[in-house]
């Protein structure tokens, strides 16, 4: 059964000629215009990143991590429309961009530099996309009773799910859409649930001790397993439950433009991993 467990749920996850003495200069990373300073929001499939600029907030607040968002290109920094944020995605397979306001709305632009459209209310973050850009799931309500939304972005209808684990947060979405992973805490103690539409929320029972989720950016769906992050630094756990790697002092992991790697923020540097090096247990 633990097998066909994991088939289950990896499935829903994952889904000659003349010598030349010069060589034309070869097009910048869009990355490479990132300040040391700036955390990296999303990477889209043609390269394009948004990143963001983490403004100063009261020590030991419970304040939201407010960014100054830009948008990067090949071609160096573009203009962003729209004031701070507290974050920013790519919808994939498109040139639009979902935005956290810092009243805590939900809005689509159709560019970095378009005007916005009003999708939702009273949203926090994380956001979790699916592959196909056909949905996202997100946490909505009034702290610390949030409750987790998934919003159809080909109608905008906003639908609750599992309205009983409350308080949640850090929503996954797998890359079909068809299932969340998130922590949530209905009696007191955290724990990672899966949910569906229409069925009952089922528990992903973990070894004890295993870290959980927490942080600003969602957990991602890389290969067979699942990368996180939480106040000690960031984690990989594979989608059969196994705790595989944790990777103190790391923040922010992120999925690369082509999907190969994770891109994680480490005192300004940006770290680039592959499967590989989040797969052993140490």
């Amino acid at each position: 059964m633990k097998t066909a467990a994991v088939m289950i749920l990896g499935a829903a996850m994952a889904v000659g000629g003349c010598a030349r003495t010069t060589e034309a200069p070869r097009p910048a990373e869009a990355l490479s215009y990132r300040a040391p300073t700036e955390v990296v929001m999303d990477v889209a499939a043609n390269g394009d990143a948004l990143v963001g600029r983490e403004l100063p907030a009261e020590p030991e607040s419970d304040a939201d991590r407010v960014l100054s968002p830009s948008w990067l290109t090949r071609a160096g920094r573009r203009p962003w429309r729209g004031g701070d944020v507290l974050e920013a995605r790519w919808i994939p397979g498109t040139t639009a961009v979902l935005t956290i306001t810092t009243a805590h709305t939900l809005t689509r632009r159709e560019s970095p530099d378009a005007p916005a459209v009003e999708l939702d209310r009273e949203v926090f973050g994380p956001l979790s996309l699916d592959a196909r850009g056909t949905a996202v799931a997100y946490t909505r309500g009034d702290p610390p009773m949030l409750s987790l939304v998934r919003l159809d972005l080909r109608t905008g209808v906003a639908t609750a799910m599992a309205p009983g684990l409350v308080p949640a947060w850090c929503p996954a979405l797998s890359p079909d859409g068809s299932e969340v992973v998130l922590v949530a805490s209905p009696e007191g103690h955290p724990a990672l649930f899966r949910v569906r539409a229409g069925e009952a929320p089922r528990p992903w029972l973990l070894p004890p001790g295993s870290p959980l989720p927490m942080g600003p950016n969602a957990p991602v769906v890389f290969g067979d397993a699942l990368v996180f992050e939480n106040e000690s630094g960031v984690h990989s756990l594979g989608l059969d439950g196994a705790p595989r790697r944790s990777i103190p002092g790391v923040r922010h992991p992120v999925l690369s433009a082509d999907g190969r790697s994770v891109l994680a923020h480490r005192d300004g540097a940006l770290l680039r991993w592959t499967a590989g090096d989040l797969e052993s247990v140490r």
